[in-house]
């Protein structure tokens, strides 16, 4: 397999210090100049594609996925190449001016390991664009896949080396156009068709990791709300939910490591969603109800205080170790196949299909089991009413795409109308969690608080109820 990774470029002369490479074979070093080009009004880019030239080749290159399988970390699949840009078999743009540049050195190094061999080019030098410039670092790494995630987690723990949120393209045009860099994918993850039951987990993998990975920058500043959290939070939950759906058919100690990963994260970014939400949502509409408390103001300003701790650790999650690790586990799962055979299990069906359905109903039928006494459930019953309705929806959002998509959205939109109302139901329980950590101190604001929530969802059961009839009546998509 292949898996490029960036490396901080201020760390890029610490590489040849790192044991594993100064025992490596030397192989040639060359210079590099990469030069990718667009029409002015960035049409291919706006394809998500780029032309580049280096060495009198044109390539016509990707800068995000387009459907296909393309793991985080893997080399951007390349469209066209010819020595000429009229050769090339793609309607270009009348006018194609370079826009960024890449100059540098590509040094290689062969590697052993008891895996087997591993090659790694490091590309280090700058990226260029008309007025500006900074510095780049990438290695590639091949080899078979075993050997290839050694060396890279051993790289790991020697430098601050992560899966790259884009190509080198895509960060030198963001650079050169003062923009951000394109998502890779956001939202949900849908199986395309065609893929067999280890294919698509790979495909749903390398979905919700590209999620991840691209909200965990704006998830760490100060300045970009609270939405980068939330959808870092419902990725690792769908990524969660994906592993256990597909487990039992597919399982391996790393697919174990990198689940136990993802917990650690989700166990940082749920608490802060959660003083998000309640400070974001629930606390402005208490406090405009009792606007000359001072018990209420200095609550909410402890509030802030536990919300701020949060945010800190969350941040100081993202910026370490740890999560670079658990993103080049992720990418390494989704662009290596020799990790997950089909177990030989009798009752596991092999064509994803029939793995589907199967699945499929027996979310449902956990579900509609647990809600068959609604009008009785508490809180807590009705917590664990709303756990089974997420994992049923992210279910049928993975292989919404194997049915017909009208039934399909009418099963999923009633499901999440449900999972929505449960949700706004479940808003005591958690804000009595989280008030319990400000002590007693601020006794008599919480209970304003969780009586002005309580008040409310009191009048949320009838739409609750009516949520859960007309879903029940919905019948499986799946047939």
């Amino acid at each position: 397999m292949e898996m490029e990774l960036r490396l901080a470029p201020d760390h890029a002369a610490r590489l040849l210090r790192v044991p594993l490479l100064a025992a490596a074979g030397k192989l040639r070093s060359q210079a590099v100049r990469i030069v990718w080009h667009d029409s002015p009004d960035a049409a291919l880019a706006a394809d998500g594609l780029t032309l580049a030239q280096e060495r009198g080749i044109w390539r016509l290159e990707r800068l995000v996925p387009d459907g296909l399988a393309w793991p985080p970390g893997a080399p951007a699949p390349i469209h066209a190449q010819a020595t000429t840009l009229e050769s090339l078999d793609h309607a270009m743009p009348l006018a194609v001016p370079a826009v960024a540049a890449f100059v540098g050195r590509r040094s290689g190094y062969a590697i052993e390991t008891d895996e087997g061999a591993v090659t790694l080019w490091a590309w280090r030098g700058a990226l260029r664009a008309v007025e500006h410039e900074h510095p780049a670092c990438r290695l590639h790494l091949s080899g078979a896949d075993a050997a290839v995630r050694t060396v890279a987690l051993a790289l790991a723990e020697a430098l601050p080396l992560e899966v790259p949120r884009g190509t080198l393209a895509a960060e030198g045009l963001a650079a050169a156009r003062a923009s951000t860099l394109p998502a890779r994918r956001l939202g949900a993850p849908a199986v395309p068709e065609g893929l067999d039951v280890a294919g698509s987990f790979a495909w749903v993998v390398g979905h919700l990791t590209d999620v991840i990975l691209h909200f965990a920058p704006a998830a760490t500043a100060d300045n970009e709300g609270t939405e980068p959290v939330h959808q870092m939070r419902v990725a690792v939950r769908r990524l969660r939910s994906a592993i256990s759906i597909f487990r039992h058919a597919l399982d391996s100690p790393e697919l174990a490591a990198a689940a136990s990963d993802l917990k650690a994260l989700g166990q940082r970014l749920g608490p802060t969603r959660d003083w998000d939400v309640f400070l974001g949502e629930t606390a402005p509409q208490v406090a405009a109800a009792f606007p000359s408390e001072p018990r209420l103001t200095r609550m909410l300003r402890a509030a802030q205080r536990q919300r701020n701790v949060c945010h800190a650790a969350l941040r100081d999650y993202l910026h370490g170790p740890a999560f670079r690790r658990l993103g080049i586990e992720l990418a390494w799962l989704a662009g290596a196949r020799s990790w997950c055979p089909i177990t030989q299990e009798a009752d596991v069906p092999v064509s994803l299909p029939d793995f589907a359905a199967t699945l499929l109903d027996q979310r449902l039928r956990k579900l509609l089991t647990t809600g068959e006494e609604i009008e009785a459930l508490d809180a807590t019953g009705l917590h664990g009413l709303r756990l089974r309705a997420k994992r049923a929806r992210y279910a049928a959002e993975i292989f919404g795409t194997l049915y017909p998509p009208r039934p399909h959205l009418r099963f999923v939109e009633r499901l999440g109308t449900l999972q929505d109302r449960l949700g706004v139901m479940n808003d005591r329980a958690t804000a009595a969690a989280l008030l319990a950590q400000l002590g007693p101190k601020h006794t008599f604001a919480a209970g304003l608080v969780l009586g002005f929530i309580g008040a409310g969802t009191t009048k949320l059961r009838p739409k609750l109820m009516k949520a859960w009839e007309r879903f029940r009546k919905t019948p499986g998509f799946w047939g």
